[in-house]
């Protein structure tokens, strides 16, 4: 897969927010590629940058609050990042779909389900009203919800939340998208629909070779859906490497960090889980771009050089990088 031109290459992106206290770094120099048939993770905490990255390539940042400072966003060699608003509603839905972590602030409340994924086919694919609407059927029994046609006739309120989560995944592949954005898309569910969402989302990316960027702040999730992971802190690229090899040897100090948050069970005497291991700290303030390493003051490893300067990206192995002067030791820290 390393040898396929990348479907996506994000390179040195950089994101702003306006406020009154003044400009907010929200992305500061974020880089990575996705390939066709690839899933990469972006891994963090609240307030990191995911979703911020996400909607920058989705060009749905709000226009008087946010801007991209800049930085290339190219699919297949084209630069979202200065297409205009008529080239980009040609890109949503067709090139790149996206699932939103909330599916009920998302869906229409007063249109039918089977409308909404319709709408979606009349814009894109000019299809007439009854083809859409015997597709959109097609597409809610695709994505494994039951009396498919029954369910279309239904609005978002009377489905369970694990049913409008799939049905925002229908809307979202209606088109059949070269990349799917998966942003936090099972947050708000249950572990064992959280697993019956990611058991879909596996199925259609092995069906349809389509590329996927999955979104969470849960690194107990990468390790079922993902290739490769990416962690982001405070608006920066920390970490990157394919997976086995990130949860086999965590080398910058926050990976690390958020892999001892992760619950063992059975790691104590009757099988109880230890009391978690917490990162000291909270994310710095993002009004000024980075003049020192960000994780400092919450690192066990800082020293007065990460507390001077920036660390730059290093290599730490094969396809594995991190932005750390002082890097973890090589020992084991998760189970992919």
């Amino acid at each position: 897969m390393t040898d396929t031109a990348p479907l996506l290459s994000v390179r040195n992106l950089q994101t702003r927010f306006r406020t009154d206290g003044g400009e907010v770094h929200a992305v500061d120099g974020v880089s990575f590629d996705i390939r066709p048939g690839q899933t990469v993770a972006l891994v963090g905490e609240s307030g990191c940058g995911k979703s911020v990255t996400s909607l920058s390539i989705m060009r749905l940042l709000p226009a008087r609050a946010a801007r991209i400072a800049g930085g290339e966003i190219l699919l297949n060699g084209e630069n979202l990042a200065t297409a205009t608003e008529q080239r980009m509603r040609r890109v949503r839905g067709n090139d790149i779909s996206m699932i939103f972590q909330e599916p009920m602030t998302s869906l229409n409340p007063v249109l039918t389900i089977g409308r909404q994924i319709a709408e979606t086919l009349e814009l894109h694919e000019g299809l007439t009203r009854r083809e859409a609407g015997e597709k959109a059927i097609h597409l809610l029994a695709s994505v494994q919800i039951p009396e498919p046609k029954r369910r279309a006739a239904e609005y978002p309120h009377e489905l369970s939340g694990g049913m409008r989560q799939r049905v925002m995944i229908a809307i979202a592949i209606a088109c059949s998208p070269k990349l799917l954005i998966a942003d936090e898309p099972t947050t708000a569910l249950d572990v064992t629909i959280q697993a019956q969402i990611l058991d879909l989302l596996a199925d259609l990316k092995e069906r349809t070779n389509m590329a996927m960027l999955f979104i969470t702040h849960d690194l107990g999730v990468v390790a079922e859906i993902a290739d490769h992971v990416v962690v982001m802190y405070a608006g920066r690229k920390i970490e990157e490497a394919p997976v086995a090899d990130l949860y086999a040897r965590p080398r910058h100090p926050y990976t690390a960090g958020l892999f001892g948050a992760l619950p063992v069970l059975g790691s104590s005497a009757g099988g109880q889980t230890d009391r978690l291991n917490e990162i000291p700290g909270s994310v710095p303030s993002l009004r000024s771009p980075a003049s020192h390493c960000t994780f400092a003051p919450r690192c066990p490893r800082s020293t007065d050089l990460c507390r001077a300067e920036v660390p730059p990206l290093a290599g730490q192995g094969a396809g594995h990088l991190a932005a750390c002067f002082h890097p973890e030791p090589d020992q084991k820290g998760g189970t992919a």
